[in-house]
């Protein structure tokens, strides 16, 4: 599932084909499903309770891509990045290209392509030194400057062309697992829902534009005014060069989220299911916003009691974000029954 949804394009914006598959997989396990005026999916799951409680699962569907700006002489493609890009990982990528301006959002037409810049042997000793600058990269798809203009359009988008990537110890790699494999997760929770009764409302909500703006999770939390709301989003994993202490171990569970940003009855709800349950989790404390679709969850309305589950990945922002796919499927259960064990929760905001 997480190979399927990561292959389908969907920057932020632009996120129609990402939307299309998200609700392939949401279906079978909703009682309904609609795209809404922002673009994200909802998949609603009725409950067994007549007192309308709700809760709103936020996991957001966009990627990082590319932009293209201009169509020099030779054809050269000049662009600029959708969210937050590591430019150094851009020289020598492959690319698709997506010629929405052309075909529509939802175009399955992709021109293969390639980064590329001035080489080593031409660049100035204090070139040769730096990361080379996002101006300077350009995407060759290999046309002339005619045959580019008359494929190309201004506006038209790019995307890494990496297929998702098995490694050892049940590790796979790939580009968009931010943040398509916590619509996995999501998918994976409905499924155990369907199995097992549950009293609240679920609504899963593949939301849009969280790497630009976070207007997806907005506007979705608005309209459906739930009673809680957990996102669902990537944390940065353990790796070489950065302090174990903003980092998280791949393998080890989901992160529970504490700080402002988070309602304490709900990170102690999600603490007590997973104990009882005996899912590994870990708590990652954050003193501030968190930077994700609970900000924009939390002051909808008049104020949304808010949660946020972390899935550990490691280089972030790269087209070879890693992940251990036992984190899916223990937040997936740890969502679940979570959702199961709502009936009894006390709302009142309590930080003693």
């Amino acid at each position: 599932m997480i190979e399927r949804l990561t292959a389908a394009p969907g920057p932020s914006g632009y996120e129609t084909r990402a939307a299309l598959a998200a609700g392939e997989e949401l279906a079978p396990f909703a009682t309904k499903v609609k795209v809404d005026k922002m673009g994200s999916v909802v998949a609603f799951k009725k409950g067994l309770s007549r007192d309308g409680k709700k809760i709103l699962l936020a996991a957001h569907l966009d990627e990082i891509g590319l932009l293209i700006t201009g169509i020099e002489p030779g054809g050269f493609l000049r662009f600029t990045q959708v969210g937050g890009l590591d430019a150094r990982v851009l020289l020598g990528q492959e690319v698709l290209l997506h010629p929405v301006g052309r075909y529509g959002p939802d175009t399955r037409i992709a021109l293969p392509g390639i980064i590329g810049a001035k080489p080593p042997h031409f660049q100035t000793p204090e070139e040769s030194s730096q990361v080379i600058p996002l101006e300077d990269l350009y995407i060759d798809l290999g046309l002339d400057e005619a045959a580019a203009k008359a494929r190309v359009s201004i506006g038209d988008l790019a995307t890494p062309r990496m297929p998702l990537t098995n490694l050892k110890n049940d590790r796979a790699a790939g580009k968009a697992m931010d943040n398509r494999a916590c619509i996995a997760i999501m998918v994976q929770a409905l499924e155990i829902l369907s199995k097992c009764h549950h009293s609240w409302d679920v609504y899963a909500v593949a939301t849009v534009q969280e790497e630009v703006s976070g207007l997806g999770a907005l506007t979705s939390a608005f309209e459906i005014h739930p009673d809680i709301g957990i996102a669902i989003d990537v944390t940065h994993g353990d790796m070489p060069g950065v302090p174990d202490s903003d980092t998280f171990a791949i393998g080890k569970g989901p992160t529970i989220t504490v700080g402002p940003n988070i309602h304490p009855a709900i990170a102690d709800k999600l603490k007590k299911v997973a104990k009882r349950e005996e899912i590994p989790f870990q708590i990652e404390p954050c003193a501030g916003l968190t930077g994700t679709d609970a900000v924009d969850i939390q002051i909808s309305q008049e104020g949304i009691p808010t949660g946020l589950l972390g899935l550990p990945l490691r280089y972030m922002h790269t087209p070879v974000e890693t992940l251990a796919a036992v984190d899916v499927e223990r937040s997936a259960r740890l969502l679940a029954r979570f959702i199961q064990d709502l009936d009894d929760i006390n709302l009142e905001w309590k930080d003693d």
